[in-house]
């Protein structure tokens, strides 16, 4: 299996995007035991680097490194061991770079010009970004019919409720940051509350998953 079909396998990826290395540490591992296998580490972070270096160490996640805005910030990122680069932006020198070395590529754009151009540059999965504002599930829907060769990461506006929805499209993955991750829950360190958190997304994913397979059946 590829890192991408493991990605798509996943499904959820959290952003950890906090004050302190020392809570993205704390954030990342508390979302891991609950569940969650896909962690992206922002260049945000301050001392993102060694977060991405020890997660991949010693956690059973795969860390990826985030908010990648400068061929700088993704040495760093390649050197610390990310698994995958995530940008809020496409960047042809970034995405061609990342490939190179080995690592999945997730570039961010918004119109169909920036999504095509992304991908035509190697962009394996393109992060829709800002998500809610450029039109949500109905733009995901729309691009889809002159692009459906194209594999999408959905980024904003999912929430515990309308997750299953955003599941039902059948995007290649989904990026959760503050639906998790809770300001407040982070700034109390309280990372039992955090991994509960995700243990209700990751139930979620699974109870998707046995209802569309037992929807199938009934139509075999």
């Amino acid at each position: 299996m590829t890192l991408v079909e493991t990605i798509e396998q996943y499904k959820l990826m959290v952003a950890v995007r906090t004050d302190t290395p020392e809570r993205a540490y704390e954030a990342a591992s508390a979302c891991i035991k609950g569940g969650i296998r896909l962690v992206e580490v922002t260049f945000s972070v301050p001392g993102a680097e060694d977060v991405i270096r020890k997660l991949s160490k010693e956690s059973n996640g795969l860390i990826g490194a985030g908010t990648v805005l400068t061929i700088q910030d993704l040495r760093k990122a390649l050197k610390a061991g990310a698994s995958y680069i995530v940008s809020p932006h496409s960047d042809e020198e970034i995405i061609k770079n990342t490939k190179r070395e080995g690592a999945v590529s997730i570039p961010g754009a918004s119109t169909p010009t920036e999504i095509y151009k992304a991908y035509l540059a190697g962009g394996d999965i393109i992060k829709l970004f800002p998500f809610v504002e450029i039109g949500g599930l109905n733009f995901l829907r729309a691009i889809r019919g002159p692009m459906p060769f194209v594999k999408f990461m959905l980024s904003g506006g999912v929430n515990i409720d309308n997750f299953a929805e955003y599941l039902s499209v059948n995007a290649s993955c989904i990026l959760i940051g503050s639906s998790i991750l809770k300001k407040e829950l982070v700034m109390a360190e309280d990372w039992n509350s955090v991994t509960e958190l995700a243990k209700r997304f990751v139930r979620k994913i699974e109870d998707y998953e046995k209802d569309s397979a037992q929807k199938a059946r009934l139509f075999v």
